[in-house]
């Protein structure tokens, strides 16, 4: 028997996702530091020392360091963030991942936003033509007239989060229920908590072992269509074998499904 929920017509679901390694395959930090020529490495070891202090909330690592660190604040400025989105690796088919979804499955309505502690600009150059501006939300900053970052004006991190999907919950009219949350890493884990707590659905994208106790599921793939595949089962009610026809009906078949459950231990 399919669950009752599945044929609902006038039923929407609030989408939301990160983007930083959840539709993209890049690191937008990484890859800004390699354009300015900053290694890897020391990146990585000013965010390790900036969560060790806790400076700022988890996610708002790289906001802080292109205002703060002048080895970041003197090299990135607004042409930098744009040419950084325009060379981004997204994982493949994430057009047709937010295609799908804005024409809906079988009455079931989609409204999709980008919610990430990315750098605006960079997220709105790189989703360019796939969704539109005022569906995407990230960190902003204040620029000089030369296009020089001199400040956050707001950041898309943490906390910050579960502030703007509690608002577009409001704006869309949509319960708390029907939101999906899809996400990759620790600025994550707050608005994943948020959403679970009412009940709604959230989806880890990347094996870490702290996110996957909190999501509840997780797929991890290349193609960002991936992730219909639990919602087609969970939200929506779909069998395995019609959730395999449902992808080959959008063109995308399913070559390999292994579902075994990734479980972490530490053994002394």
């Amino acid at each position: 028997m399919m669950k009752k929920n599945r044929r609902i017509k006038g039923k929407r679901y609030l989408f939301v996702s990160d983007f930083d390694q959840t539709l993209s395959l890049d690191d937008s930090g990484m890859l800004l530091s390699q354009m300015i020529n900053i290694k890897p490495e020391t990146f990585l070891a000013k965010v390790k020392e900036l969560r060790q202090r806790n400076i700022t909330q988890l996610g708002g690592e790289l906001a802080y360091l292109l205002v703060s660190d002048l080895e970041y604040k003197n090299r990135v400025n607004r042409e930098i963030l744009i040419k950084a989105g325009k060379v981004m690796r997204l994982k493949e088919d994430v057009k047709e991942l937010f295609s799908v979804l804005e024409k809906g499955i079988k009455g079931i309505e989609f409204v999709s936003y980008v919610v990430s502690a990315c750098p605006r600009l960079l997220i709105e150059r790189s989703l360019e033509g796939i969704l539109p501006k005022e569906r995407i939300f990230g960190t902003d900053f204040i620029f000089d007239k030369e296009g020089r970052i001199i400040d956050i004006e707001k950041t898309a991190a943490g906390q910050g989060k579960v502030s703007i999907v509690d608002d577009l919950v409001e704006k869309e009219q949509i319960p708390r229920e029907q939101v999906i949350y899809v996400g990759d890493g620790s600025s994550d884990l707050h608005v994943m908590l948020h959403i679970n707590v009412y009940g709604g659905f959230t989806i880890a994208v990347s094996p870490s072992p702290y996110l996957g106790h909190i999501s509840k599921r997780t797929v991890i793939s290349e193609n960002a269509l991936s992730v219909l595949a639990p919602i087609l089962e969970d939200c929506l009610g779909y069998k395995e074998q019609e959730i395999k026809e449902f992808y080959t009906e959008i063109g995308h078949p399913i070559y390999e499904w292994n579902r075994a459950k990734t479980e972490w231990l530490t053994i002394a």
